[in-house]
């Protein structure tokens, strides 16, 4: 995984609907011609009305369009992802992410990913202290720092979380950092500098009235801050 690495995400709107994966795709296929500048990632956002308000209808099965095009990380804002982890696992994605208030047994989700060779991160919610997610540091690929409160788009970054990834990396200056929720232009430089090495943006780039343009600036102002 290559470090200062920007990834788009595909997130749902809040509007009820019966099968949210017209949606998703439609956002992808707006994103595909762009795939190159990210090293062919992006994040697909899954959430359950359980874990968070919000519930991403689709059926998973539909979801191996994206795997099958994409290094896709499946976000989990579910409710006890590990037991249903074997079925995200059989999609092929490069990478999980699961939230460390959410999962019950840990060893059960980890074992899965790990049998599968999937990357693993361990995310954690704004208001969620670090320490609830150092001992399993070892065992997985990155930390996750959610910098809104999960389940929608289009949030403000919530100022405090700064200092959270800044004490992370104090603390483990090895662990690789993602930070996920609210980064854009104006905050890019400062996620940077407290030690984050992957962000997670999007619609930053997919509002944006010129997608190639928005990328070259975030590229631009985190390669040369």
């Amino acid at each position: 995984m290559n470090t200062n690495q920007i990834i788009p995400a595909l997130i749902t709107s809040d509007e009820d609907s019966t099968n949210d994966f017209e949606e998703l795709k439609l956002k992808f296929e707006k994103l595909q011609p762009f795939l190159s500048e990210f090293d062919n990632w992006v994040q697909i956002d899954i959430t359950d009305g359980k874990f968070v308000s919000t519930k991403t209808n689709v059926e998973l099965t539909d979801l191996k369009y994206f795997t099958e095009k994409a290094s896709v990380e499946f976000h989990l804002m579910l409710d006890r992802p590990e037991k249903t982890i074997g079925e995200w696992a059989r999609l092929g994605p490069k990478r999980i992410i699961a939230h460390i208030e959410a999962v019950e047994n840990m060893d059960e989700f980890l074992d899965v990913c790990r049998e599968k060779n999937i990357e693993i991160g361990l995310a954690l919610n704004p208001e969620t202290a670090n320490v609830m997610i150092e001992p399993w540091l070892d065992a997985v690929d990155m930390a996750v720092f959610l910098g809104v409160h999960p389940g929608r788009g289009g949030q403000e970054f919530i100022p405090e979380v700064l200092d959270k990834i800044k004490s992370l990396r104090q603390n483990f200056p090895n662990v690789k950092i993602e930070v996920d929720g609210g980064v854009g232009l104006a905050n890019i430089v400062e996620l940077k500098k407290a030690g984050a090495d992957v962000f997670v943006i999007g619609s930053g780039i997919l509002k944006s009235p010129d997608i190639r343009a928005a990328i070259q600036e975030l590229k631009h102002v985190r390669l040369y801050s």
